[in-house]
């Protein structure tokens, strides 16, 4: 038996996974994408039944929708979307969260539910997805006072059904932690490469510590850009923090503190430890 009809708004790594997840489950997806061969192949593959050539003629007839692109263009889409879907739950998985629920409550849209999967892989696109990419993972939701408290229960119900570990917070709290745990790093990842300045000696001898640290680098451009403008004000706080921390070693290594300087590593290792230990 066919469960509920879920729409999917931008068939990347996120939406084409969240397709493949929910399909397992036994819902009917159906897809848009500016990208017509994604939605061919996600059909193709049995994984959506019916492509959406156009949002402007969705129909009311989704229990939830989800926005699954660069969180630039959510807002647009997000507009799209409640102006006819009004009985279903409308959701995205953008990176950061403010802008689009304070677009939410400023307009009404009673029904809109912030959501950000904490997880994805480092690759681009439908054909990187995979169903299993959100078991065991955090997923925030960003409910506001607008919400109805059975919209939300019926979002984290669906999500968990996934294999989802849902944590509900407040947008702003969301883009805090976000930016210190995934944006910054981000954005000091790309500097590290761009170090490099495409040297071939670099290049050459760049080994595994490098590229481990670095693999975030291989993410989309245009999806960080977009991060980094939507999150801007926190970002530029943190950019300078860490601007600081790093003046601050600069001074201990020029003074031959080593006391200073091996603290620096010693917290570093501390914390780090704690992380991956608490993560098994």
């Amino acid at each position: 038996m066919v469960r509920e009809r879920i729409l999917i708004a931008g068939l990347g790594l996120i939406g084409g996974s969240l397709a493949k997840a929910f399909r397992k489950c036994g819902y009917e997806i159906h897809a848009y994408d500016v990208n017509k061969s994604a939605v061919e192949k996600a059909i193709c593959e049995g994984i959506v039944k019916e492509k959406i050539e156009d949002l402007d003629e969705a129909e009311d007839e989704y229990a939830f929708s989800f926005i699954c692109v660069p969180v630039l263009e959510s807002i647009p889409i997000l507009s799209k979307l409640s102006s006819k879907i009004k009985n279903g739950i409308i959701t995205d998985v953008g990176s950061t969260k403010t802008q689009i629920c304070k677009y939410s409550i400023e307009h009404k849209i009673t029904n809109f539910i912030g959501g950000h999967p904490m997880a994805g892989t480092e690759k681009i696109g439908y054909e990187y997805s995979f169903d299993a990419l959100f078991n065991g993972a955090y997923y925030f939701i960003t409910p506001t006072g607008m919400n109805r408290k059975e919209d939300i229960e019926k979002l984290k119900n669906l999500l968990q059904s996934i294999g989802c570990k849902v944590e509900e917070i407040d947008f702003e709290l969301h883009d805090k932690i976000t930016a210190v745990i995934s944006h910054l790093p981000h954005v000091v990842s790309a500097g590290l490469v761009n170090m490099l300045s495409s040297s071939e000696i670099y290049c050459k001898f760049a080994g595994g510590g490098f590229k481990d640290i670095t693999r975030i680098s291989s993410s989309s451009p245009k999806m960080w850009a977009d991060i980094s403008i939507s999150n801007k004000n926190v970002l530029l706080e943190l950019i300078e923090a860490y601007i600081e921390l790093l003046k601050n070693f600069k001074l201990s290594l020029q003074s031959e503190n080593y006391d200073e300087i091996y603290s620096y590593f010693e917290k570093a290792k501390l914390i780090r430890d704690k992380i991956v230990s608490d993560g098994k």
